[in-house]
């Protein structure tokens, strides 16, 4: 029953992520306070650092998660640009949501790959995974949410001011990454259960999944 339920709510998640229009997402409505050209980009500035830093976040799971099933060859590279990036009141910066989509894309590659093969995981990393697994769930949902602010302030001309380009990258980028990690995320439990992962911090987290 519970994994019906976990498996139910991922697949409203995605498709609420791929369907909804960018209202229905649960921050709120990030423009209801522009006042002008300056409040505009300040607030496209906000949402850009809290994309930025939940992707930070989304990507060191997907790397752990990856650390987990054996590793790819960029694997410790990665791992170093993704912590020495700057988050927090750091300004973003389009290049490091470029990194973060690349990383994103490797890190999904294989982790599709290993459990699609049903690779046994290693016993030393079992542990890994389900920590990285549940920091995964929390990144799939936080990214649902910001989805639907950067949406819409890619739809406001007033928000655009010295932020179009990346915000624009972003608006496209991160609802993809998001639908994709929430189709996957069932498997994906599915996949670390059966090969002996505790997971009962992450079947919790699971249950957030689709509200």
């Amino acid at each position: 029953m519970k994994a019906a339920n976990i498996a139910i709510a991922v697949l409203a998640l995605s498709a609420a992520v791929v369907q909804a229009p960018a209202s229905a997402f649960s921050l709120g409505n990030p423009l209801a306070s522009l006042g002008g050209s300056s409040s505009s980009s300040a607030n496209a500035g906000e949402v850009l650092r809290n994309t930025r830093d939940a992707l930070v976040s989304f990507t060191k799971a997907e790397m752990g998660l990856s650390q987990a099933l054996g590793g790819y060859a960029d694997l410790t590279a990665q791992q170093q640009l993704v912590a020495n990036m700057k988050t927090g009141d750091a300004a973003p910066k389009k290049e490091d949501f470029e990194a973060l989509v690349a990383i994103h894309k490797t890190a999904k590659e294989l982790i599709d790959k290993k459990t699609g093969e049903n690779a046994a995981l290693d016993a030393s990393n079992k542990s890994l995974a389900g920590k990285s697994m549940v920091e995964y769930i929390k990144g799939v949902v936080h990214t649902k949410k910001i989805a639907g602010s950067v949406q819409d302030l890619a739809k406001n001309p007033m928000a655009m001011v010295g932020d179009a380009t990346t915000l624009l990258y972003v608006a496209k980028e991160v609802p993809t990454i998001t639908a994709s990690a929430a189709s996957s995320t069932g498997n994906l439990m599915k996949y670390l259960s059966s090969n002996g992962v505790d997971m009962a911090e992450a079947n919790k987290e699971a249950d957030t999944l689709g509200k």
